[in-house]
C-alpha cells in the first residue's frame, strides 16, 4: 500500500467497515416476539422492563433499577427524587450533552456550570468545591466516554458538604471504580439506551440506586406520583409517567446478556490501540485511571495538538481519518457554548432564570478546549478484530508522516 493519504489520493488503510452497531441476533426477535404473543405490552402488566432494570441495577452494583423513557427523564426523576427545586443550586459537567444541564432546568433549579480536567475530560473535583454556595444542593457529575470522574473525590466533597451525588452514566456501562459498578457510588446512577450507548433498544433509560428511602421518591415520580403496592388511581405526590415499555425492556435484556462480552472486548482494543497511538506526536490517550478497572467506552477519545501535524485544524485531521475509513464521532460542545446558555431562552418554567441569564459570560477554559481539540472514534471500532482496530494508529501515522501536504493541499483548494 502507498503511503500516500486517502485524502491526498492513495489507497485507504481499510477498505471494508467495522462492525455495524446496534448488534442483535434471535435472542432480541425471540423476546419481542414473546411480549407481542404475551398481550402484555406496557410495563404495568409485563414484568419484561422490571426484570431488565433489577438485572441491570445489580449488574452495576447497585439493588434497585427503574426502566424509564430515556437517559433524560432519569435525571429529572433522580433530582426530583432528591427534592431538588426551585431556589436550588445543581452543579454540572461543562463538557456533556445538554441533557445534564437541561434535566436541572426541568425541575425547576439552577445548573451551574462546572469546567473538566484536562485529563479526563469529567468535572474538575477542585472547581465543583470552588463553587459549592448554601444554594447548592446536589452535583451531577459526567463519566465521559466511559471513563469514570474521580468517584473517591466526589463522594467525600458531598459527605462533607451534604449534597446528593448523582453519576450520569449515558456513557458508561460496565464501567468500575474500584471494584464497583459507576452509578452505584452516588445517590443515583442514570443510564441510557439510545441508539448510539454501548446497549441500546433505540431508545430508554435505567435509574439505580441502593437508597430504599430515596427509591419511593423516584419511584412515585417515574410512576404518576403512585405509590408501591398503592390503589392505581391514589397519586398522593406530583410525578410524571416515565415508563419504559415491555418491547424495550426485552430487547435490553439480550443486550444485557451480551455486554460482558463486548466490553471484555472494547476494553482489550482500547488498551492496544493507547499504545500504538501513544507512539505518534501530537496525540494523547483520555487518562485511564488505575482505579478504574474497566471502561466502558461509550467512544474512544484522544486529545490531538495540531502543532505536530504542521498546523492542520481539527477538522481536516478528522477528515484525513475518516478518508481512510475510520468511523468518526463529534466531540460535544463546551455548555459554555451553547446558545441556550449565552441567550437564556430557558422556557416557561424558568423565567426568572432566563431574565437574569447568569450565563451570557459563562467561560470554561478546559471545557471548551478540550471540545476544539480532541478526536472522538465510535465505539463500534473497538469491536473489530485487533488488527482491524490498530488501523486507527496506522491512518493517523499516515497523516503525521504527510501533514504538510496535506495543509498545503488544502490550501490550495
Amino acid at each position: 500500500m502507498s503511503d500516500t493519504p486517502a485524502i491526498l489520493g492513495g489507497a485507504a488503510v481499510r477498505d471494508d467497515g467495522y462492525p455495524g452497531w446496534p448488534q442483535w441476533d434471535s435472542t432480541e426477535r425471540d423476546g419481542l416476539l414473546n411480549v407481542l404473543e404475551s398481550g402484555e405490552w406496557w410495563t404495568t402488566g409485563g414484568d419484561q422492563a422490571e426484570i431488565f432494570a433489577r438485572e441491570f441495577a445489580q449488574f452495576q452494583g447497585a439493588s434497585i433499577g427503574f426502566p424509564m423513557t430515556n437517559g433524560t427523564h432519569t435525571l429529572e426523576a433522580a433530582l426530583a427524587a432528591c427534592d431538588v427545586g426551585e431556589g436550588d443550586e445543581v452543579l454540572v459537567a461543562g463538557l456533556t450533552f445538554i441533557a445534564s444541564a437541561s434535566a436541572v432546568l426541568a425541575v425547576n433549579a439552577k445548573p451551574i456550570l462546572i469546567d473538566v480536567d484536562a485529563r479526563t475530560l469529567c468535572m474538575d473535583p477542585a472547581a465543583a468545591e470552588a463553587a459549592i454556595t448554601p444554594a447548592t444542593k446536589a452535583i451531577v457529575v459526567v463519566h465521559v466516554a466511559g471513563a469514570a470522574a474521580d468517584l473517591d473525590a466526589f463522594v467525600d466533597i458531598c459527605r462533607r458538604h451534604n449534597l446528593r451525588l448523582i453519576e450520569d452514566c449515558a456513557h458508561a456501562h460496565g464501567t468500575t471504580w474500584r471494584g464497583r459498578g459507576v452509578g452505584s457510588w452516588g445517590d443515583f446512577g442514570s443510564f441510557s439506551f439510545q441508539q448510539g450507548k454501548l446497549m441500546t433498544a433505540g431508545e430508554g433509560g435505567a435509574l439505580i440506586t441502593s437508597n430504599e428511602e430515596l427509591a419511593l421518591k423516584a419511584f412515585s415520580y417515574w410512576n404518576c406520583g403512585r405509590v408501591i403496592d398503592g390503589w392505581f388511581y391514589h397519586h398522593p405526590r406530583y410525578g410524571s409517567n416515565l415508563r419504559m415499555t415491555e418491547w424495550q425492556g426485552a430487547v435490553l435484556r439480550a443486550q444485557l446478556a451480551r455486554f460482558p462480552e463486548q466490553n471484555r472486548t472494547r476494553n482489550a482494543n482500547a488498551i492496544a490501540l493507547g499504545g500504538a497511538l501513544a507512539e505518534i506526536p501530537g496525540l494523547e490517550m483520555q487518562y485511564r485511571d488505575p482505579r478504574m478497572e474497566s471502561q466502558g467506552n461509550y467512544c474512544y477519545i484522544f486529545h490531538y495538538d495540531k502543532a505536530h501535524f504542521a498546523g492542520m485544524p481539527l477538522a481536516v485531521f478528522e477528515e484525513s481519518l475518516e478518508a481512510e475509513g475510520i468511523p468518526m464521532g463529534v466531540s460535544y460542545p463546551s455548555l459554555s457554548r451553547l446558545e441556550l446558555f449565552r441567550t437564556g431562552n430557558f422556557g416557561a418554567r424558568n423565567r426568572a432564570l432566563s431574565a437574569a441569564n447568569p450565563y451570557a459570560n459563562v467561560s470554561l477554559p478546559v471545557a471548551e478546549h478540550a471540545a476544539e481539540s480532541t478526536v472522538w472514534i465510535e465505539h463500534r471500532v473497538l469491536l473489530g478484530e485487533r488488527e482491524d482496530v490498530l488501523d486507527v494508529a496506522r491512518a493517523a501515522a499516515r497523516i503525521h508522516a504527510s501533514a504538510a501536504d496535506i495543509v498545503k493541499s488544502k490550501a490550495a483548494a
